[in-house]
């Protein structure tokens, strides 16, 4: 009989251990004051980023927030299979230093709310052949205007259908 209750118990540790490793941070585990719907400002120019990509990050401006609640993220291309990701905020017109994406990484924003301060981004990784072999999802917190990484989750390729 003990043999048994232990062996029970070290697989619902097993089990337990397996939830745990697989679980992920919530929207709901961060959420914002309030989600700001005063007057947009206007894009604050004395960033030499804001001035470069005016056009893009004005018309972003005129979208409603959708990450920690005064936030729009913007995306645009920048070569063969490249794209930069910027939050431009709604309230003072400033354009969050940092972003994601770009040429030196390929992570993607994939999911945001306006209520919400966490982020999540993925990244694929590709083989000698630029075939996907894997990938890799990121839980970001949005604390003191920086983004501070809570998880990391290492994914086999999607299948192909």
């Amino acid at each position: 009989m003990k043999k048994f209750l232990m062996a029970l118990f070290v697989s619902s540790m097993g089990i337990g251990l397996a939830q745990a490793k697989s679980s992920v941070p919530q929207f709901t585990d961060y959420p914002v004051k309030s989600v700001y719907t005063g007057k947009t400002a206007q894009l604050d120019m004395t960033d030499p980023d804001a001035r470069m990509f005016r056009t893009r990050l004005r018309e972003a401006l005129k979208e409603k927030p959708d990450f920690a609640g005064e936030y729009v993220i913007t995306m645009w291309g920048c070569g063969a299979s490249c794209r930069v990701y910027s939050f431009v905020n709604k309230r003072t017109g400033k354009l969050l230093a940092g972003g994601f994406g770009g040429e030196g990484s390929q992570e993607d924003v994939i999911a945001s709310k306006a209520n919400s301060r966490l982020l999540v981004t993925q990244e694929e990784n590709m083989n000698e052949d630029w075939e996907v072999e894997s990938v890799t999802t990121r839980f970001y917190v949005f604390e003191n205007n920086k983004f501070k990484l809570l998880k990391v989750v290492k994914g086999p390729a999607p299948k192909e259908e």
